[in-house]
């Protein structure tokens, strides 16, 4: 007999009673019974998406064009990521295959955002753009660790609603121009305020991981060679492509990540083992030095693979959960 599903999660969070309060409990009132939890939260990633879109074309152009909207992409986002798991619950669709769809999305956010976070700083050196990348994904994976060792969901007080919103208001205040210029200002050992800024939000998150991995009382071989490679790879391609190419560092700092947490989503609810990490990515980048003038190629190879890998990952899950897929809700059961 099938166990019956359920998710549980510890959230002290001290921005979710006033989320919810003002702006997903409303929202949800307002939303079609028929309209499936699983669109929803799609919908709440294109918020992301665009963001990340307004961000990049900042990036080759050079500007802070429609930066302000920003911040407001980012609470839709984070509105719609609460919706979707109430709307569940209200409809009676809760399933693996609604957390996962949630999670798994939930891990590119995670690489989209400190890529905003880091063109709106204009951030160039390796060390920042891997201790900014590294901390944040290690926080993400400890959480999705407990979850998996535990069965329990933690968010501490200050979580990944804070962090969210902090991104969002503070990459729209880095494009007024006196606060730019504030936080570009050296402080010290060559660390300007707005770098200074990132190493203590960073800190706290590799923190929170810690207390993630401590709490579960267990780590595997696994999990450690990911953190190894994950830190390889980042702080390499940061080494490398830091001053020119931060779209590239996001997508396959991301990708890289997000390949690793799909198959622990996986294993959580399908009760396997997580997969080992990915080693070809990492052996890939001895490539950029022996062969320079097939950069953009070695590049777009490395993320096309590790999309091929994930879409895998992805589809396999999907299939095996394929009956909790709904294109619209069953209606309500006194209408039945």
């Amino acid at each position: 007999m099938a166990k019956k599903y359920s998710y549980s999660a510890n959230d002290e969070s001290l921005l979710t009673p006033v989320l919810y309060k003002y702006f997903v409990d409303p929202f949800v009132k307002i939303l079609p019974y028929r309209l499936p939890a699983n669109f929803i939260t799609l919908i709440s990633f294109s918020f992301i998406v665009i963001a990340f879109a307004i961000a990049v074309r900042g990036y080759w152009v050079h500007r802070y064009d429609f930066w302000r909207l920003i911040p407001l992409l980012t609470l839709a986002y984070l509105v719609g990521d609460c919706a979707d798991g109430k709307q569940a619950r209200r409809t009676g669709t809760g399933s693996p295959l609604g957390e996962y769809f949630d999670h798994f999305l939930d891990c590119f956010v995670t690489g989209l955002l400190m890529g905003i976070l880091m063109i709106s700083f204009q951030v160039t050196k390796p060390a920042i753009i891997t201790i900014g990348f590294f901390n944040l994904y290690a926080g993400q994976i400890g959480s999705f660790w407990e979850r998996y060792k535990r069965r329990v969901m933690c968010f501490g007080k200050l979580s990944t609603s804070e962090g969210i919103l902090a991104i969002g208001l503070t990459s729209w205040l880095m494009s007024i121009p006196p606060i730019h210029t504030a936080a570009d200002t050296v402080l010290f050992l060559d660390i300007t305020g707005g770098e200074g800024l990132i190493i203590t939000i960073m800190t706290g998150t590799a923190i929170s991981a810690i207390h993630s991995l401590i709490r579960t009382q267990e780590i595997s071989f696994r999990l450690i060679a990911h953190f190894v490679l994950s830190l390889t790879i980042t702080y390499t391609a940061a080494y490398l492509y830091g001053k020119h190419n931060m779209v590239y560092i996001t997508l396959v700092v991301s990708c890289y990540n997000v390949f690793f947490l799909a198959s622990l989503l996986a294993a959580t609810n399908l009760e396997r083992r997580e997969c080992l990490p990915d080693i070809i990515v990492p052996l890939s980048f001895v490539l950029f030095f022996l062969l320079p003038a097939y950069t953009l190629l070695i590049q777009s190879l490395q993320i096309a693979y590790l999309a091929i890998r994930i879409g895998i990952k992805f589809i396999t899950f999907v299939r095996i959960n394929r009956q909790y897929w709904y294109w619209i809700n069953p209606p309500p059961p006194e209408h039945t």
